[in-house]
């Protein structure tokens, strides 16, 4: 009656007609019975159809402790403050990776700053990828088998989160998900593996092979904008303008790279391992990270395309082969170094 459908069905039915159902209600797990019910029993009897096709429930918003927020407990969080403070994208940051969808979440101040962290990473990220230029359509170029082990973790990635997106109406397994491959994978050995071949300041490698450095980068950080644009969309647009010329807003969810051996991801898998069991060998010796070494590096005969970039980051001789020296230092399961 309030809504003035009984005076003025008309209308109601001109404009509302190809409407319903609507596609998404977000609400909390509080007014099921009350709200939620009394719309979709209203919509039904007015329309003959139902309200909406999904109805996304979260839980309740907790206090850092645990209880539930009220006026009476003095308990209720602020969030101008804290937004002031890191930013609105750190704290849709904390909102996105609080709680899997229908738990209740805790407000955890620490998350928020994480948030801001990860902003931060992949405002540093997005400088070093703008230091190179894009290739084009017309020039040419040659992935190595690096570029693609990584392309081939990123479609796996592309997969899961569009499926937590489109068919989950997740939020929470998206943040979690492009948050490590971002930071643990892409920054954290990717980019380390082929910093020498995006500069290419010795001539090791061919131009077609330094820009498809480039292009694995540049494919790499737009598909990781696009995939954040939901959760984090402030860092996201203003990044994507200043290295693409548009909102990252306009643009579609990215596709899985086509033609890309989904085992390569294992590989890839390998060679992060291989990484880690260095850099934590090097930590106990005392030896900086970039300090080349008198040593080889034995790695598993698989792994022989990829020792090029293995040699770039840790700064020594590699043979891939099963059997290494007797009396080479195991480093981790098929590591050895003498």
């Amino acid at each position: 009656y309030a809504s003035g459908y009984m005076r003025e069905q008309d209308i109601f039915e001109r404009v509302f007609s190809g409407e319903i159902p609507w596609t998404l209600r977000p609400q909390g797990v509080d007014i099921i019975r009350t709200w939620l019910y009394f719309t979709v029993l209203r919509v039904y009897l007015l329309f003959g159809k139902p309200a909406f096709r999904w109805a996304r429930i979260t839980g309740m918003g907790l206090d850092p402790r645990g209880r539930a927020m009220h006026k009476s407990l003095g308990n209720v969080i602020d969030p101008e403050p804290i937004i002031e403070e890191y930013g609105a994208d750190a704290f849709r940051f904390w909102a996105a990776a609080a709680a899997k969808l229908g738990d209740d979440y805790r407000f955890s101040k620490q998350v928020v700053k994480t948030g801001y962290s990860f902003a931060t990473k992949l405002w540093n990220i997005a400088r070093f990828v703008s230091s190179f230029p894009r290739p084009g359509k017309d020039e040419k170029v040659r992935l190595r088998p690096i570029d693609l082990a990584l392309l081939a973790k990123l479609n796996m990635v592309i997969e899961d989160v569009d499926k937590a997106y489109g068919e989950e109406l997740d939020v929470y397994r998206p943040a979690l998900t492009i948050y490590d491959f971002t930071w643990n994978v892409f920054a954290s050995h990717y980019i380390e593996l082929v910093k020498a071949r995006a500069y290419n300041h010795d001539g090791k490698y061919s131009i077609e092979e330094q820009r498809g450095a480039w292009k694995t980068l540049h494919m790499v950080l737009d598909a990781i904008l696009r995939m954040l644009a939901p959760i984090m969309p402030f860092v996201t647009d203003a990044l994507y303008r200043r290295l693409y010329n548009m909102s990252v807003h306009k643009t579609t969810f990215p596709q899985p790279v086509k033609g890309v051996d989904r085992e390569l991801a294992k590989l890839f898998d390998m060679i992060m391992d291989i990484n880690s069991a260095v850099w934590a060998w090097k930590k106990k010796n005392n030896i900086k990270f970039y300090e080349k070494l008198d040593k080889t590096l034995y790695v598993p005969a698989k792994l022989e395309p990829f020792k090029h970039e293995l040699e770039d980051i840790h700064h020594m001789k590699v043979v891939a082969t099963d059997s290494p020296p007797p009396d080479s230092e195991e480093l981790a399961r098929e590591v050895y170094i003498a």
